[in-house]
């Protein structure tokens, strides 16, 4: 008869290594209290912290709350700052070769009168032969755009941990968020030993039985969570378990980073930045005191020196003494991510281009798959396939998405912007829905799956991007012009009543943080590999 399992393992600190150890120690509470099942996590002395991302996704408050970390802490512990949504720039230009720009909101449309607010949109908001006519769909349709050039933040002053007029998500220091969940975990129970792994013991079956660590000794394994990153010491070089490269699909593979002071600290914007440039894109990430930056590109289309070159010209004078790191990115996935008694989580698990900031998003639900699929000591191979197969339709997903962010580009003016549009392979399930939405937009029936991307997502690219040039579409004949009219005066209605409630940005942070003014510029070493 199968037993319950007794003692978990996470090799590898950092970010994703943490995360799991207070996650999983904070749902398991009882049994973990009652010494059931107890928690270890092995951190090499000689691995840096590779943050996987100062840019986050909605669910981040969940995250939080479950771990038991308060928001205020958070805030001033790790410099964050509020983010309302993700802005693009220069990836399409319009019908005079001007670049275009759009948001992507943190919130999900529903249909106004069961009809889709996209269709609707494209029928009375847009020129017939391009762009919008007033507004562009974002604005349409959601708060955040006029709030993000108020740089008004989410919610009242004095407002409690959590609790926000509009949905939002963070900024924060990456580094500083692996120190504060350490601390979490440690209050928690988990034990944590400070050594590096020499080798990994198999038994006749083929399951990890054993660590021998170098000044610790063997260390037993009953199951194993391998969060080591990209070198993916367990699950890849020890298991052997294939990687699938996204290289047929996405180009990039390198990032140049660096932290920058603000112009004007006062001024945060509520939002990241990904902008087009000559091989890929550059993010821009505001935290309270300094801006994270960094250029997302493709070897094969530029050397590190010239995106170097490229990215200070970018930044302007302030680039003039920068000195980025180059960053090598493996861009896929672990075939299985869970094989044996060992599951890899984080970037051991696998890594899309950080465009959607979905890295510790990706951590955080398939630790939520784990706990509902949490094996005995049989490891049900049943259960585990279909772990498997949850996480292979979550990276789908996001690999549909951002495929969509490149393919549906119209730039033909470098290379590397015409290959992405006229070569890469799109993904089967992409590649069928965008036949379909060119004779109408994109609704709930269209997507699989929707653990990430709603409808919403595609409905405020494809629009910014202005894919559906203002077509006429039959679910608009039940829904009048004038019905359409008044449904924009009653979203501007509410966004001036939000404008009216909502403080400023930078005050709001200050209160909360119970600082008269901005701590100075500090530079942290810089380890960052995902956000935008």
């Amino acid at each position: 008869m199968a037993e319950p399992i007794r003692n978990i393992t996470i090799v590898g600190g950092g970010t994703s290594g943490w995360i799991t150890a207070c996650y999983l120690a904070r749902i398991f509470t009882n049994s973990r209290e009652k010494g059931e099942l107890t928690f270890t996590v092995i951190e090499s002395p000689d691995v840096g912290i590779i943050g996987v991302g100062e840019s986050t996704a909605r669910p981040m408050a969940d995250l939080l709350r479950i771990i038991g970390i308060k928001e205020a802490d958070f805030i001033k512990r790790c410099n964050v700052t509020f983010k309302l949504s993700g802005m693009f720039a220069n990836w399409d230009v319009d019908e005079q070769g001007k670049s275009v720009s759009w948001v992507n909101p943190f919130f999900s449309q529903s249909d106004i009168h069961g009809l889709n607010p996209a269709s609707l949109f494209a029928t009375y908001g847009m020129h017939p032969g391009g762009g919008p006519i007033n507004e562009d769909f974002t604005e349409a349709i959601s708060v955040c755009p006029e709030i993000i050039r108020a740089h008004k933040g989410p919610r009242q002053i004095g407002s409690p941990d959590y609790q926000s007029e509009i949905p939002y998500s963070y900024h924060m220091d990456a580094i500083e968020l692996a120190k504060m969940l350490t601390e979490r975990g440690k209050e928690l129970g988990v034990q944590h030993i400070v050594d590096h792994v020499n080798e990994v013991k198999l038994d006749e079956k083929g399951f990890v039985s054993e660590l021998i660590l170098r000044e610790n000794g063997a260390h037993p394994i009953e199951f194993v969570i391998d969060a080591t990153g990209f070198a993916s010491i367990i699950i890849g070089k020890v298991l052997g378990e294939p990687f699938d490269s996204y290289d047929k699909y996405l180009l990039n593979d390198r990032a140049v980073v660096a932290q920058l002071p603000h112009d004007d600290p006062t001024r945060i914007e509520p939002t990241s930045r990904a902008t087009g440039m000559n091989a890929g894109w550059c993010f821009r990430v505001p935290l309270f005191n300094r801006v994270g930056s960094g250029y997302v590109y493709s070897s094969k289309f530029l050397s590190d020196e010239e995106a170097i070159e490229e990215f200070k010209a970018y930044v302007g004078p302030i680039g003039k003494d920068l000195e980025p790191r180059v960053i090598r990115m493996r861009i896929g996935k672990a075939r299985r991510s869970w094989v044996k008694n060992c599951l890899a989580l984080g970037l051991s698990s696998g890594f899309v281009e950080p465009l959607e900031a979905t890295a510790i998003y990706s951590v955080q639900v398939a630790l939520q798959w784990l706990v509902g699929y949490f094996p005995d000591d049989d490891y049900n191979p049943a259960m585990i396939e279909r772990y498997n197969k949850l996480i292979d339709g979550l990276y789908d997903e996001i690999i549909d998405f951002i495929v969509l962010l490149f393919c549906t580009s119209n730039r033909e003016d470098t290379e590397y912007w015409r290959t992405v549009r006229h070569e890469m392979e799109i993904p089967p399930r992409l590649k069928e829905n965008l036949e379909v939405w060119k004779s109408t937009t994109p609704n709930e029936l269209d997507l699989n799956t929707k653990t990430f991307f709603s409808p919403t997502s595609y409905r405020a690219a494809l629009m910014g991007k202005q894919y559906f040039k203002g077509r006429n579409y039959a679910e608009s004949q039940a829904f009048s012009e004038a019905n359409w009219k008044h449904y924009l005066d009653l979203r501007r209605n509410r966004t001036t009543e939000l404008m009216g409630k909502l403080p400023d940005h930078y005050q709001l942070l200050r209160h909360i943080r119970g600082e008269d003014a901005p701590k100075p510029l500090k530079i942290t070493p810089y380890y960052i590999t995902g956000g935008s």
